[in-house]
């Protein structure tokens, strides 16, 4: 039987209007990521086909386009209505059926005026679109439907579909070609198999190292435009411990980058550069790395400035590193925010004395480019300032969002804890969008803070308290220990369990929260009574 799963099925009326909104919401809805069955092929005639039933059976969500003529079809209950044994199946299925009403119709409101088996129909909330509707009712329609966009996996199945190039054909010609002795043909075969374009059979399964090791080797050893970029390939194998029948070697590595780099390779240049930085494959040679950024530096490559700087910054010579990225900060966020940094720890005095002033100058100059740490320091310094700043909570919220929007987990919790606290203008809403933003993170201090702001009035899911606080309770939160104990006691998003709860209290009580033990022997003198 065909398999056809598709997350959204349209159920219509081939009569024109029915058929053409049918076709622009389908059209509509995969155009914003969502995964629709819609056939307007179909003749709609004759017995109801196995194939449809299928597609209902699978779906999720069950889109019902009540046109004039289709509603009127369903009330005359004709013997060949496909639409009617659509919307049986899916009743049979417990589908989620969504009616659309097109412009001018409206279901009965006796539902003794639909036939018996489809009186069901009245009762189900319908949505109304104008048959030449704008964004807005689909905006409405989004907000009821069960399937969620297919988005980043949209393709995930999708297999050699080219229609154009046929890979085995190609491989077996190249394969042909390297034989005989074509440099380019090897370099290109290899490449192919180092990307995981195919096997040694020519199908797109897997990556195929060893060949990808033997071309390249071969093509490595010759003295061709692609010898280079050939080696650097080796030099990543033999880095990543993928090279066939030989150990993972970092020496084997820095040597083909050293040699690529000579021959122009950009990306072993600066694969040279950060091995010798981190001393792997070779021995730490400070002036050697110096004079290897300087020397790009030389040539015109900008990026090597920022990473001359750190590297200074790294080995304690401040100076060095400051004088660097005060060259570059006109022109460049990052070096903005790394003199943020070395002002906020002070490392530009002797001894140490932090300089936040200047330090909040270059974080809110970077975050101004959107530098999402930056933003995120800038807005600690707001919150908690040192030195002789200020607090500015307002300032807080507007930079701290830069960094929440950009994603930063450490942001999203505070903000949230500033719309929760009432810090800035109260909003329990916002609180808990970027609190759960963060918590998704893995940010077990949003999750303790769901823990208890579930539990008020506003917010009030206990069932969510309950899995933040044990969320927040692996990662080894103190107080969430307290909270899931109190939860445990009082049967909250959970049933109560009087030894869990005790257990949870002496964890806590462990860490000196005091209440723990008073709980601990308010559970003795209960389990003491009813014995």
């Amino acid at each position: 039987m065909e398999q056809i799963k598709k997350d959204i099925f349209i159920s219509y009326k081939n009569d024109g209007s029915g058929n053409q909104f049918a076709n622009r919401l389908w059209q509509d809805l995969e155009a914003i990521g969502y995964s629709v069955y819609f056939n307007s092929k179909e003749e709609r005639a004759h017995s109801f086909p196995e194939r449809l039933r299928t597609a209902v059976t699978n779906c999720r969500d069950f889109l019902l386009i009540l046109s004039a003529g289709c509603l009127d079809q369903l009330q005359r209950h004709e013997t060949i209505d496909w639409v009617r044994e659509e919307v049986l199946c899916a009743k049979e299925q417990d589908k989620h059926i969504i009616p659309i009403l097109l412009e001018g119709v409206d279901l009965p409101k006796d539902a003794s005026d639909m036939p018996e088996d489809l009186r069901f129909l009245p009762h189900i909330d319908a949505i109304r679109f104008p048959e030449q509707y704008v964004q807005s009712p689909l905006d409405v329609l989004q907000g009821v439907l069960k399937a969620k966009k297919v988005g980043s996996d949209r393709y995930k199945d999708t297999f050699n579909s080219n229609p154009y190039y046929r890979i085995e054909e190609d491989y077996s010609n190249l394969l042909t070609s390297a034989k005989s002795g074509d440099v380019a043909a090897m370099y290109e075969l290899g490449m192919m198999c180092f990307y995981g374009a195919t096997d040694e059979n020519g199908s797109l399964s897997k990556w195929d190292y060893e060949n990808a090791a033997y071309w390249l080797g071969k093509v490595a050893e010759s003295e061709s435009d692609y010898k280079a970029h050939a080696m650097n390939i080796l030099g990543r194998m033999y880095y990543q411990g993928t090279m066939p029948r030989v150990e993972q070697s970092y020496e084997k590595s820095y040597q083909l980058h050293v040699a690529a780099a000579a021959l122009g390779n950009e990306h072993s240049a600066l694969e040279q550069g950060y091995l010798q930085r981190v001393a792997v494959g070779c021995k730490f040679d400070y002036d050697a790395i110096v004079d290897y950024y300087q020397t790009k530096i030389k040539n015109g490559d900008d990026i090597s400035y920022l990473a001359l700087a750190k590297f200074y910054s790294q080995h304690g010579r401040f100076e060095e590193a400051l004088e660097l990225y005060d060259s570059m900060s006109s022109v460049s966020p990052e070096a903005e925010y790394q003199l943020g940094i070395l002002y906020r720890d002070g490392v530009t005095t002797n001894p140490p004395q932090p300089d936040y002033f200047r330090a909040s100058y270059h974080f809110r100059n970077a975050a101004d480019e959107n530098h999402l740490q930056a933003a995120l320091e800038y807005g600690l310094l707001c919150f908690r300032p040192s030195g002789n700043l200020k607090k500015n909570f307002a300032a807080a919220e507007k930079y701290l969002t830069i960094a929440a929007d950009g994603g930063l987990d450490q942001a999203q919790y505070l903000l949230g804890y500033l719309y929760r606290t009432g810090l800035i203008p109260r909003d329990l809403e916002k609180a808990v969008d970027y609190l759960e933003k963060a918590k998704e993170q893995g940010n077990s201090l949003s999750a303790l803070e769901l823990a208890m702001l579930y539990q008020q009035p506003e917010c009030q899911n206990y069932g969510k308290a309950f899995e933040c606080a044990k969320m927040a309770t692996s990662h080894g939160v103190a107080e969430a220990k307290l909270i899931l104990g109190n939860l445990y006691f009082w049967g909250r998003g959970c049933d109560a369990d009087m030894n869990k709860a005790y257990e949870m209290y002496s964890a806590a009580a462990s860490h000196g929260l005091y209440y723990a033990l008073i709980m601990m022997k308010k559970i003795d003198q209960i389990l003491d009574a009813n014995r």
